[in-house]
């Protein structure tokens, strides 16, 4: 019989963590690169501005939803051995995603503040540090999900 209250909360969890990482994915590896070759750097300033609202729901919602699924499953007890060392693998990677998601958005802030007429390398490297650490939370998903 499915659990209807913990398949909900997994698949907003599993939604938000999809749309974030493609965000961060597609932004870091394709909309930044292609706006610096094209001269766009407005363009590019705009979609990293209207991600940082992505990202700060994403937080809200990935740390909201992830900290249900583990009070509901877990009883707000990690599990022993390999499954709750990738637990707690996935709450850091989820910690430092944050961190470089705001740390991403006060680049971009700078940059429209200094407006500068190119992409400074710490901006594309807090992007493409978030699409490093997005797709290692997807594989940790995975590592849970099949693996352990």
């Amino acid at each position: 019989m499915v659990n209807w209250t913990i398949a909900s909360v997994m698949g907003v969890h599993t939604l938000m963590a999809v749309l974030w990482t493609g965000g961060y994915l597609v932004t870091g590896m394709l909309v930044v690169p292609a706006a610096e070759r094209n001269d766009a750097t407005e363009f590019a300033l705009d979609v990293l501005d209207s991600l940082k609202w992505f990202a700060f729901g994403g937080i809200v919602v990935m740390g909201a939803s992830g900290g249900a699924a583990l009070w509901y499953l877990y009883e707000n007890d990690l599990p022993e051995g390999t499954r709750g060392t990738a637990l707690i693998a996935m709450m850091t990677l989820y910690g430092v995603f944050a961190l470089t998601s705001l740390w991403a958005w006060r680049e971009t802030k700078g940059a429209r503040e200094a407006g500068i007429s190119e992409l400074p390398t710490r901006l594309k490297m807090a992007f493409r540090t978030n699409a490093l650490v997005a797709t290692l939370l997807v594989l940790n998903a995975a590592i849970i999900g099949y693996v352990v």
